[in-house]
């Protein structure tokens, strides 16, 4: 544990760090939640969640976090694998008969993104119907019939479409949206009250508008409907809630220590030093003159990107959340925990 003094150090550190990124005098706008040791040291909003209203960023505001969603989706999923309605040896074609090489990809391999299958949000023609309503099996029709990349399980590449087929199979089995099973399963067991399913329609106080920085100007980002992104990137949460989210990860609040560690292990190696587990990545680097281990996971769509990184062995979080598409996110992040591990 750290001494009180040395905590206070570090937060006087980091909030010198952070006061120099506010837009527009620098391209930060959002909100960054730090919590050391389970005391949360930082816990501020930046720049504007509404330029055009003067609204600022809070530890409030509610942004679009991204594929950050996939951590919620896999937890879904094992939730069925443990119910035994789902065996992640389970092919795709069980469930959509007439998938081309469904009997090929598993489960497992949509969760890990070895299955091979085209990524949907590489289409040259995305923004062609990125702004429009699309069901989960139209969603799914727009990559069904493109060939496989590799063979599942052969390797790692990260597609969305994994996720999307995840996505309707979850629906599949519940006879219930994806909507409704994150809410019943995981937001309200955890009492995260300002998390959901977005909706462009519905209105939801403290959302975040998007944006991004043109030139040196701010402009509002383009309009994608939340269909699109679905099971693979359609939540939205605060920094707060996410500090409640990432303690799942390390109790048995909606899975037991046998999923959980499904769920965290090394399945498929993305890169040196770099693993994908179930809707999360897991990596070393070198922090304070030693090895650290990161559990992490990143989100991007038009307006917002985001960046949950949580150092189990030392106990630190660190959770970005921006309504800027191109900020600094990963400058901010890569410093911060620069500045952490340089003093604990």
């Amino acid at each position: 544990m750290l001494r009180k003094e040395r905590i206070n150090s570090l937060k006087e550190n980091i909030e010198k760090y952070l006061s120099g990124f506010a837009v527009p005098d620098h391209w930060f706008s959002g909100s960054i939640l730090v919590s050391i040791d389970g005391n949360i040291i930082i816990n501020n909003g930046y720049g504007m969640a509404n330029y055009e209203l003067n609204v600022p960023n809070s530890a409030e505001t509610k942004f679009c976090i991204g594929s950050i969603t996939k951590q919620f989706t896999a937890i879904l999923v094992l939730q069925l694998v443990e119910k035994g309605l789902l065996s992640l040896g389970d092919t795709l074609n069980m469930f959509i008969s007439d998938y081309p090489s469904g009997n090929k990809v598993t489960i497992h391999h949509l969760l890990t993104h070895s299955s091979g299958i085209y990524n949907y949000t590489e289409d040259e023609d995305l923004d062609l119907y990125m702004r429009n309503y699309i069901s989960p099996m139209g969603l799914i029709e727009k990559f069904k019939n493109k060939p496989l990349n590799f063979e599942p399980g052969s390797r790692y590449s990260y597609s969305n479409s994994g996720y999307i087929l995840l996505g309707y199979i979850i629906e599949k089995l519940t006879n219930k949206t994806y909507e409704e099973c994150v809410n019943e399963n995981i937001f309200h067991k955890l009492s995260m009250i300002n998390s959901g399913y977005n909706n462009h329609i519905k209105l939801i106080k403290n959302r975040a508008s998007g944006y991004d920085m043109v030139d040196g100007e701010i402009e509002n980002s383009d309009f994608i409907d939340f269909s699109i992104p679905y099971a693979g990137g359609s939540l939205y949460s605060t920094i707060e809630d996410l500090h409640k989210w990432n303690s799942v990860l390390f109790n048995e609040a909606l899975l037991s220590e046998k999923f959980l560690k499904k769920m965290l292990y090394k399945h498929v190696k993305m890169a040196e030093d770099q693993y994908y587990g179930y809707g999360i990545m897991l990596w070393q680097r070198e922090y304070g003159k030693r090895m650290r281990t990161g559990i992490s996971h990143d989100g991007g769509q038009p307006g917002f990107v985001s960046s949950n990184n949580i150092f189990p062995e030392d106990n630190v979080e660190v959770i970005i959340l921006s309504n800027m598409t191109n900020c600094c996110k990963d400058e901010i992040a890569l410093k911060l925990r620069e500045i952490i591990f340089d003093s604990i």
